[in-house]
């Protein structure tokens, strides 16, 4: 990729989304709101939590920085109880909104893949806290985007499972974490077998994270996370779908 190239792909413009929601939107219109929504990059505030970068302030140059170990969403809770996440077109908009906190500028698709596995947001809010912003139920947002059948369930399901086959289909996957809030930012929940080895468990759904944690829907949430992402921070074996498959893997076995 050429300079120039590097410049256009690192720039977003999404002066047109501006003008859109700046108008009363018809039937008309709509379409290609959600158009251009689908193919946009927008700001995403995020907290990393408070030890994302303990210890940097004391490093030496060729240290190595492990930095965060994941994310989590700064939603916004309307009068009914409703979470909302918030996007942001541009800087400028942020600054208007009165936003001071860490972004993550995402592609909607990545987004949405994200927020199709999680039942904790309700509504996709755009310049919220601007004179022109806008509303829409997540279910509006996601019915854009074509999701692919779940292969890798498909794949966990047959009795042979080729090692590199797997591999390749985790290392592209987003899994779903159980997550609890805590004074230092978000946390995994882990979970112990008979031997009291603990565990990270992973869900490639859902339904599959509702069989463990569902009585548990108050304090643990589910958020998902790229499984690449995740052999790089993790201490602990996995295991995929406990109340299922039940499958254990060596996160030291994707490394390298």
């Amino acid at each position: 990729m050429d300079e120039e190239n590097l410049k256009n792909d690192a720039e977003i413009d999404n002066s047109r989304l501006e003008e859109l929601i700046k108008q009363d939107i018809t039937p008309q219109m709509q379409r290609e709101v959600f158009d251009i929504l689908k193919k946009s990059r927008l700001f995403l505030p995020i907290d990393f939590g408070e030890d994302a970068f303990k210890g940097i302030e004391n490093s030496e140059p060729g240290d190595v920085i492990e930095g965060p170990k994941g994310f989590s969403i700064q939603f916004l809770t309307d009068d009914n109880g409703n979470k909302a996440v918030p996007l942001f077109t541009s800087e400028e908009m942020m600054q208007k909104a009165g936003v001071h906190t860490s972004v993550m500028v995402m592609y909607m698709s990545d987004l949405a893949g994200m927020l199709a596995q999680s039942d904790r947001y309700s509504i996709i809010s755009i310049n919220p806290f601007t004179e022109f912003g806008l509303n829409m139920p997540i279910e509006a947002f996601l019915a854009q985007f074509d999701f692919k059948p779940d292969s890798l369930k498909e794949l966990l399901a047959k009795k042979d499972i080729n090692d590199d086959e797997l591999k390749e289909a985790l290392m592209s996957s987003q899994m779903i974490v159980g997550c609890v809030d805590a004074e230092e930012g978000t946390s995994f929940v882990m979970i112990w077998d008979d031997n009291k080895k603990s565990h990270l468990p992973l869900f490639t759904d859902i339904e599959e994270f509702k069989k463990i944690f569902e009585k548990y829907s108050d304090d643990v949430y589910p958020q998902a996370y790229y499984f690449a992402d995740l052999v790089k921070v993790a201490k602990d074996d996995f295991v995929i779908n406990p109340a299922s498959e039940s499958l254990i893997l060596s996160p030291e076995a994707f490394k390298g």
